[in-house]
């Protein structure tokens, strides 16, 4: 892949972080390559940014999985391949250790690297029928009561067949990708991320048998809110939340963007997960 210009996107834009992206920084200055830094914010990108974020060849991230998801929403629909930095903490799809990101930028020289398409989500809101909200993202939607914690009902759909009333603290629609994040604290299951499917998983449901589901992502999911005088949230990805009303309907689908994650092929999936979740071999 021949580089000529590259995005990084870091966690924080600070003195620390400069240090810490400072021997990719000589690399690119070294090899004449173009590149640009765009701090991970929930409030939108600065139109200075457009241009560069269009004519990015790959984008390294520099933090965890949050910064990554923010980049995903972002480049994602220009499909441009991401790279993931992973700077410390648990990090599932932020592959790459800081010792390893030149080693990153000479694999793409050399085309010496895999890309992994994960599976993206299209999240629709409607209010009497009409489109209040629309976001993409990579890990999940979560539905959860805002303010005081209290149970709210939710119905739950996928395509025409209803699958039941949820009475919870939430509910999660994730990703394969996003089963190993907020899914998996609710007691969902592991999903290979380069599968093709939905995880739906209720937050502390009031009954025991409301149990977590996995169903096809070809499936279109409605989650109806049947709770009143409640406060109730819908967040994209832990990152853009949305307040939502009695009768308010989310449309959860399959999307046809997806996330392209740049892999050197060194650790497995299985291997990642061993890894973070402290598996004995």
């Amino acid at each position: 892949m021949e580089l000529k210009e590259i995005a990084i996107v870091v966690k924080e834009d600070n003195e620390s972080m400069m240090r810490r992206i400072n021997p990719l920084i000589d690399h690119c200055k070294s090899k004449g390559i173009q590149y640009f830094i765009l701090p991970s914010q929930e409030d939108g990108i600065p139109r200075d940014f457009k241009r560069n974020i269009e004519n990015s060849d790959v984008c390294i991230t520099f933090g965890g999985d949050g910064t990554l998801l923010f980049a995903s929403r972002v480049f994602s629909p220009h499909k441009i391949p991401i790279i993931g930095i992973n700077l410390g903490g648990l990090g599932f799809i932020t592959e790459l250790k800081e010792s390893e990101m030149i080693e990153s930028l000479e694999a793409l020289e050399k085309d010496n690297f895999i890309i992994e398409e994960r599976m993206m989500i299209d999240v629709s809101i409607l209010r009497d029928k009409f489109r209040q909200y629309k976001s993409i993202g990579l890990n999940d939607i979560v539905i959860t009561s805002g303010g005081i914690s209290r149970l709210i009902n939710i119905e739950v759909s996928s395509g025409k067949n209803f699958i039941g009333n949820y009475r919870a603290d939430g509910v999660i629609v994730s990703t394969p990708t996003g089963s190993t994040a907020y899914s998996l604290s609710a007691g969902g299951p592991i999903v290979e991320p380069t599968m093709r499917a939905f995880v739906i998983s209720p937050i502390c449901p009031h009954t025991l048998g409301t149990r977590p589901l996995v169903i096809p992502a070809a499936d279109v999911i409605k989650l109806r809110i049947l709770s009143k005088d409640r406060e109730v949230t819908a967040t994209v990805d832990g990152q853009v939340a949305i307040e939502l009303e009695w009768n308010d309907e989310v449309i959860v689908k399959k999307s046809k963007k997806v996330t392209k994650l740049v892999s050197l092929g060194k650790r497995s999936f299985y291997d990642i997960v061993r890894e973070k979740l402290a598996w004995k071999a």
